[in-house]
């Protein structure tokens, strides 16, 4: 049993304690605001406030977590440091410093945004730090475990081990099948403007003479997965300038989805560019996957990672979905919210915990490829490095793939050789 001794108590704290001692370490706790006498060895002392108690684990609070409101926060409480934290370090508020991250309180403050309106990667406080790379929350719970465990006679269990947890994103299901003759003379008249024949031959090929759409390689992906399972993000949007799927009616599309769906794959819905802050776009795609599968849609991932808080997480409350994924960047690699395990969203403006999940995911193919400008090799040998470092801290590596990246065509030869590397072991 571990006694929280504190003068507040406020959903913040609550938040947070339940996140460390429930979610993470499976330890009863309890808040108290008058001190104790510790029965037995088996009860720890934590002290958080400003005053300084013999035999107990104090901390000094910062006072994030006594507030209701969001406004600019001076971060010393942070304490950066891709080494394991010094517990005995009394300014270290380890409590405010967790919740400062997992809430994503600096994407309410004003940040500089992209050109699609999204938080960038620049403007965190965890890269400007250059710990992006480093799960550094998952370092802190770890060392809490250890910590406790030296502490009192009980077993703590952090509740995460390492796997391998490969997701896809299918923005395009094919890449020349199942469009319309505008559509198709329209994107070979773009490749003759840019002198792009072999484009026009690989399209003709599979229109006229009926070879494999390159896109449509989901038995290859069922040959390597082996026994293991993927989880599916499938783009449903009306056709714009960001969103090239083709109709989920499409027959070919349609079977495609069930079979995945049959072989217990999880499905998922892919919500459109223009969908991240429209309650009626997000439900009108939800309700087309969900007849397409004949299946309830429970967890989304946004199409470009494109989600501004709080209005983006309370759409997807606000229509049943139990899951999100899109914590991470499509531009570089790294931990968004600074963990590689799920969490439970809180609504910074309600102050307020939530049921939904957030499933956050450290690497992309296109961050890789598109952004960073690297080949396989070079992929395979950076990644292999994070993987050891989720090896080390027992937390699971997850992962975005996509269908066209496996397509070896279009400036993706060779990268199956990375899908095989990323799902192994």
């Amino acid at each position: 049993m571990v006694l929280f001794h504190s003068s507040i108590k406020t959903p913040r704290l609550d938040y947070i304690l339940d996140y460390l001692f429930k979610n993470r370490l499976s330890v009863d706790y309890a808040i108290i605001s008058e001190l104790p006498e510790i029965e037995n060895k088996s009860q720890l002392l934590i002290n958080y406030s400003d005053s300084v108690l013999p035999n107990a684990w104090n901390i000094i609070p910062s006072g994030l977590l006594n507030q209701d409101r969001i406004f600019p926060q001076n971060t010393n409480f942070l304490k950066y440091t891709d080494q394991e934290p010094d517990l005995n370090d009394q300014t270290f508020d380890v409590f405010s410093a967790m919740f400062f991250h997992l809430s994503r309180y600096e994407e309410y403050l004003e940040n500089e945004k992209d050109e699609h309106g999204r938080f960038t990667w620049k403007s965190s406080c965890i890269s400007k730090a250059n710990l992006l790379e480093i799960p550094f929350i998952d370092q802190w719970v770890n060392k809490i475990a250890q910590f406790i465990q030296s502490r009192i006679q009980i077993e703590v269990s952090t509740h995460f081990k390492y796997e391998v947890q490969p997701t896809m994103d299918i923005d395009s299901v094919y890449a020349y099948s199942g469009r319309s003759v505008f559509r198709n003379i329209g994107a070979m008249a773009q490749n003759l403007l840019k002198f792009n024949f072999k484009e026009i031959q690989s399209r003709l090929s599979v229109i006229l003479l009926g070879n494999p759409d390159p896109n449509d390689n989901f038995k290859l992906q069922e040959e390597i997965l082996g026994n293991r399972k993927m989880r599916y993000f499938v783009q449903v949007s009306d056709y714009g300038p960001y969103d090239k799927n083709i109709d989920v009616k499409h027959p070919g599309f349609k079977a495609i989805l069930k079979k995945l769906f049959n072989s217990s794959h999880t499905i998922g819905l892919h919500p459109g560019y223009k969908s991240f802050k429209s309650s009626s776009t997000v439900l009108l795609e939800k309700l087309r996957l969900e007849n397409a599968i004949e299946s309830k849609i429970t967890s989304s991932r946004q199409h470009f990672l494109r989600f501004e808080l709080p209005h983006s997480y309370r759409i997807l409350i606000e229509h049943h979905f139990q899951e999100d994924h899109s914590m991470g960047y499509s531009e570089v690699p790294g931990f968004r919210a600074g963990t590689a395990c799920p969490f439970f969203w809180f609504d910074l403006e309600k102050n307020c915990s939530t049921t939904l999940k957030i499933v956050p995911f450290c690497c992309m193919d296109v961050a890789f490829k598109q952004f960073l400008k690297l080949n396989p090799e070079q992929t395979v040998a950076h990644v292999i490095k994070i993987k050891e470092k989720l090896k080390t801290l027992d937390v699971p590596f997850v992962f975005v793939f996509h269908n066209e990246s496996l397509s070896n065509h279009r400036g993706w030869e060779n990268w199956q050789y990375v899908f095989r590397n990323w799902i192994s072991e």
